[in-house]
């Protein structure tokens, strides 16, 4: 079976080599994101220590003192039973928003190219630990990426594999998590010589789907980046939400549920929105449109929404996002005589819609020629 690789990137390939003084410097100055913000000092040992490190790995023969060079060498050539040759599984490396972060992944990507294994690398925006937010941020940019990446590739029949030997505690904390439900199985090695790899399978864990479905409307608005006020929220489970100051917005544990849960969810039927009316036809529909088109169309829906509630109801101002490219149609009327309207959901479906009463009453929605020939 073909296999996919998620493995998390620290800073070992640079600081295994570095002297305990370097090693403080670095870890110092770990949060700088690109050269503009790291001093000169530390840029020059970067590099020193960059180009250190590509020499060991080129010129080493001995795999015990590679594996050692690099904590995330270690967990992959300790799965393949110190085989250093490429086959056909795809690894991805999951490196920080930094400079030294995104430094080690290409010295780890050019060196597992050179060894003939297909090398990717990721790296979720904001994932450092400069603050708090940023942090939380980042893992949310990555549970994104996971859902939308590594789901197709399960499909396709690759077994997942989470290599969390690298990167730091933080962020192992996360992925050991998160792998419980997109991995097959976690690999791991300690910091020894003799360590043995250890293989941790994938947990049977059932997610309480009525605990999100009750508090769906809300959770899709989140999704689509909508801060409730700490008012508005009442008897919601904590380990869903975040607040910071007044704003509440859906933690990462929340994303992760959601993410797991919503296409159950937003295929069954309307979710009831904010500044949204549904008509009749626009119900039936709904009910005859595919899993797909169902849990596409809502999730738009909750942008909608969202863009209305930020704006008091103004129309106009879905205008703005280049993504739903909302407009009326030209001389089509409703039969109260309201301009008919219409939006994008993909690059072949409309949504066909009228504003009226402060109330975005839908129409229709389905393929572009269908809305457009009859709205």
């Amino acid at each position: 079976m073909k296999r996919l690789f998620i493995s998390t990137v620290g800073t070992s390939v640079l600081t295994n080599i570095a002297t305990k003084e370097e090693r403080i410097k670095l870890y110092n100055n770990s949060n700088c994101i690109n050269q503009q913000d790291c001093p000169k000092e530390i840029l020059k040992l970067i590099e020193l220590l960059t180009s250190k490190a590509k020499e060991k790995l080129t010129q080493e023969v001995e795999l015990t003192k590679i594996r050692r060079l690099s904590a995330e060498l270690n967990g992959i050539f300790g799965f393949y039973d110190n085989n250093i040759k490429g086959n056909s599984d795809l690894h991805f490396l999951i490196t920080t928003d930094t400079f030294q972060g995104k430094k080690c992944g290409n010295i780890l990507k050019e060196f597992l190219t050179s060894k003939g294994f297909r090398t990717q690398i990721y790296t979720p925006n904001e994932l450092t630990t400069k603050t708090k937010y940023n942090f939380e941020q980042g893992i949310k940019n990555l549970l994104k990426w996971c859902d939308e990446t590594l789901e197709g590739y399960k499909e396709s029949g690759l077994e997942i594999i989470f290599n969390l030997t690298g990167s730091f505690k933080s962020l192992q904390g996360y992925m050991n998590t998160i792998a419980m439900f997109y991995a097959d199985k976690i690999i791991y090695i300690f910091e020894s010589e003799k360590a043995d790899l250890i293989e941790i399978p994938k947990l049977p864990i059932e997610i309480k789907e009525d605990l999100i479905d009750k508090h769906k409307d809300k959770i899709l608005l989140m999704s689509q980046g909508f801060n409730f006020h700490s008012n508005e929220i009442k008897n919601f489970p904590e380990i869903l939400i975040d607040k910071l100051e007044n704003n509440v917005f859906l933690s990462v544990w929340g994303e992760l549920l959601w993410k797991k849960t919503k296409k159950e969810i937003l295929k069954r039927e309307l979710i009831n929105l904010p500044y949204l009316v549904y008509s009749n036809e626009f119900k039936k529909l709904f009910a005859k449109a595919t899993d797909g088109d169902k849990i596409n169309l809502q999730e738009t829906l909750g942008k909608v929404s969202k863009i209305l509630i930020e704006n008091n109801g103004n129309v106009s101002q879905l205008k703005k996002d280049g993504g739903l490219q909302y407009d009326n149609y030209s001389n089509k009327k409703d039969e109260n005589g309201n301009p008919i309207a219409h939006f994008r959901l993909s690059s072949g479906d409309r949504v066909s819609c009228i504003f009226s009463n402060g109330k975005l009453i839908l129409r229709k929605f389905g393929r572009h020629d269908f809305i457009n020939n009859n709205p």
